[in-house]
């Protein structure tokens, strides 16, 4: 069997070029398939995470049109030509080597409709991976200009629609199904795997609290910022680390503001997270929403134990509330703040909780997420 993946380019510190090289790599090392990689925005820059040499890299450039200060017509015509060179690319891609299965992400969401009903000519089976809340993938969501967001709007319809000729959808967690439904004749559900070799917290009496994720609006950290100012000046000796990339700056002017630089500390993305989890004793998240959550997923594996808010979707599918984890309503900044006292204040509540954390996330390891893998394409 021949599987081919499609995305933009495998060049940032991110959560779904990380699980790809992992899912890749799992099947190009243990599995009789042959697995192809292919990017079309690459433009020779080096890999963010390790791909196997037994995965065949073939990739071609089709940029995508960026807006900046292209007027939007322009900008209109200049989407127009690099879709005809997209459609162009890969339909020679195709043919040369012929692939059973395409698999793609939302990353591609802008050409999806052409990787569906290309591959769909051809007999060739096709996947569509959603690493995000449903609702968050549409183009027009973004847009302020209303006419111009009417525009959008048609056209998220239209790539929406291409979903109807695609194999199956696979999401990340139960809870967004519903929105899938709407668009996609089947669907599976099928977690995210760990991306990581998980290393035991060292001491449970560290106070240190972590948390990891792009520095984004979806992430909450104004949040998460607002709960801790409630606990700083009482647990003076506490400190909070939040690694991510992105423009910081906005929430250093929050710190700055609430006055908490003695105690939270905004640091850049790293490629030893693990590192970082075992030597704090609560991992937090303050999400607005999300795909699925692995980075929790990813901490709890190494035994901390984790608050998050109950956001749309993944939180609720990974701690089992007031086991190895605290979950807490939605945006409640009160609520995460008492939450986060709990545990500040029960060291063996928290080598508990992160006890059980690591026993039962077990259910995420490679070997049974890439099984339910195996079973989608032997049925496709």
């Amino acid at each position: 069997m021949k599987i081919l993946y499609v995305i933009n380019k495998m060049e940032q510190l991110a959560g779904i070029e990380r699980i790809l090289s992992r899912k890749m790599n799992y099947l190009a090392d243990n599995i009789e398939y042959k697995i192809m990689l292919t990017t079309y925005e690459q433009q020779n820059k080096p890999f963010s995470f390790p791909i196997s040499n037994k995965i065949e890299y073939v990739p071609f450039e089709a940029l995508t049109a960026e807006r900046k200060n292209a007027s939007f017509a322009t900008w209109i015509i200049n989407s127009i030509r690099a879709r005809r060179i997209f459609s162009q690319k890969f339909i020679n891609l195709l043919d040369t080597v012929k692939p059973d299965i395409v698999i793609a992400t939302s990353y591609s969401f802008s050409v999806l409709d052409i990787i569906i009903n290309t591959s769909s000519q051809r007999g060739i089976k096709t996947i569509f991976e959603s690493h995000v809340q449903g609702e968050t993938v549409s183009m027009s969501k973004y847009i302020a200009n209303h006419m111009v967001r009417q525009l959008f709007v048609f056209w998220d319809r239209h790539i929406m629609n291409s979903l109807k000729r695609c194999s199956c959808v696979v999401t990340l967690t139960n809870g967004d199904v519903a929105y899938w439904k709407n668009y996609a004749s089947r669907i599976e559900v099928i977690p995210n795997i760990l991306t990581v070799e998980p290393k035991p917290v060292k001491d449970y009496s560290v106070k240190r609290v972590i948390c990891a994720g792009r520095y984004a609006p979806q992430k909450g950290y104004d949040l998460l910022l607002d709960a801790w100012r409630q606990l700083a000046y009482h647990y003076s000796d506490w400190q909070l680390y939040i690694f991510g990339n992105g423009d910081r700056s906005p929430y250093q002017k929050i710190v700055n503001r609430l006055g908490l630089g003695n105690s939270v500390h905004l640091m850049n993305a790293t490629q030893d997270i693990v590192d970082e989890f075992t030597q704090s004793s609560i991992y937090i998240m303050s999400s607005r929403f999300e795909g699925f959550g692995l980075v929790l997923a990813e901490a709890m594996a190494c035994g901390l134990p984790c608050i998050s808010f109950d956001c749309p979707h993944g939180p609720r599918d990974i701690i089992r509330n007031g086991e190895d984890g605290l979950l807490v309503e939605n945006g409640n900044i009160q609520a995460l703040a008492q939450a986060l006292e709990h545990l500040i204040t029960d060291e063996e509540l928290r080598q508990t909780m992160g006890q059980h954390a690591a026993q039962n996330i077990t259910r995420f390891s490679p070997d049974t997420i890439m099984k339910q893998w195996l079973e989608l394409f032997n049925k496709l």
